[in-house]
């Protein structure tokens, strides 16, 4: 089977030659190591100083030949495209205080976290975000969609090629955690918040519309509902105020013929039967709480599982963790189809390439069909995410 053909069986719930692998994200320290040299594929605080530095173009050629070179050369059987910055859009760069620290034009403060490598919003001055002057068209043009041209055009006919749609203004710089606000306006006004999501949705047509044309193979989004602890809001919230927004936005990819893989952070499990009634194909980012063998047994006819070796097993435990990790979930979720095995979020900063070769290899030593795994695996001392 081909890459592509791989993954659509799994997606179809059919068993086929082996169980595939492909990341929602893989973050640059990996790539890195696998092909020797800096990558500005997420690659946090560079990409960012690049941005800043007027180097779009570099940016988006660098991108463009490391995905394919990484896919090929590990054997990665999904691959996933993005839209570009728009080649006319100015970059508003924040002037620099220190080493870690940058101050924009309206007063806010960003900061380098050593830890995540990302460069974030540390103290905001009240007066918003600078915005360039400068209108996106309606819908993604040429230059945003040059690397998911540039990946169909080398690795559409053998690969599983998927969209994260969304649409970047600036150079970046502006992560910031969750805000109390957020859960006291669900409280205080959840109709509002409700039609907020709805319009959310409803602007997604046009943002998808190109990369189906352009011939991509599946459509991933995603939206945080949940701590490790459970959802952020009761099922009946959920149901009230984020359910018919997710229920359209799955509507609207599947009206361009495509599968939904929806990646979603978070113990989503008290509200997990309200997702899959939504419509996603795929649950990726499966919180190792949730326990990916369980859902399996609930939702596998209905749900391709994609995860089932913890993130942070991956970053911080042993190759043989990662292994004993993946072969649990080969054998309780892989037989029937219907699993993509990858990390159970994502494959951050500072993963060791030896773990994550440990997933790769335990894929293709073990992970052929007929699932034949007699040995007992014991259930895996779960880390974080």
């Amino acid at each position: 089977m081909t890459p592509k053909e791989r993954v659509l069986a799994a997606l179809a719930h059919r068993e086929p030659d082996r169980v595939p692998h492909g990341e929602f994200a893989t973050d640059h320290s990996v790539i890195e190591q696998a092909l020797g040299r800096p990558t500005y594929w997420r690659g946090k605080r560079r990409l960012t100083e690049a941005l800043w530095a007027g180097k779009r173009d570099e940016v988006v050629e660098g991108m463009k030949r490391d995905i394919v070179e990484f896919t090929l050369k590990l054997g990665i059987d999904m691959v996933p495209v993005n839209a570009m910055p728009h080649r006319d859009c100015p970059v508003l760069a924040p002037k620099q205080i220190d080493e870690d620290t940058w101050e924009d034009a309206n007063g806010n403060i960003l900061r380098y976290s050593p830890e995540t490598e990302d460069i974030g919003l540390h103290h905001e001055s009240g007066k918003g975000i600078p915005r360039p002057d400068f209108r996106l068209p309606p819908e993604p043009d040429v230059s945003e969609m040059e690397l998911t041209k540039h990946v169909i055009e080398l690795l559409g006919k053998t690969h599983f090629i998927f969209a994260r749609p969304g649409r970047n203004m600036g150079a970046g710089g502006y992560i910031k955690g969750w805000s109390a606000d957020r859960f006291i306006r669900v409280a205080e006004d959840p109709e509002g918040v409700a039609r907020q999501e709805m319009a959310s949705a409803e602007s997604m047509v046009n943002v998808v519309r190109p990369f189906a044309e352009a011939g991509v193979d599946a459509v991933s989004i995603g939206s945080d509902y949940g701590f490790n602890s459970g959802p952020f809001v009761s099922p009946d919230t959920f149901r009230k105020v984020y359910f018919p927004a997710m229920k359209r936005r799955c509507e609207i990819i599947h009206d361009f013929g495509l599968p939904v893989l929806f990646h979603s952070c978070g113990n989503n499990r008290v509200i997990l039967d309200q997702m899959v009634e939504a419509g996603m194909d795929a649950y990726q980012a499966i919180q190792p709480i949730e326990r990916i063998e369980e859902i399996k047994e609930l939702y596998g006819d209905r749900l391709t599982l994609w995860g089932g070796v913890s993130t942070d097993t991956l970053g911080r435990g042993t190759p043989e963790q990662v292994r004993q990790q993946a072969l649990f979930s080969i054998k309780h979720c892989a037989p029937r189809g219907g699993l993509i095995l990858s990390s159970s979020h994502s494959v951050v900063v500072r993963t060791p390439m030896v773990n994550y070769q440990a997933m790769l290899d335990t894929i293709r030593e073990r992970g052929t069909y007929p699932i034949d795994i007699p040995e007992a695996v014991p259930t895996p001392g779960w880390g974080g995410a």
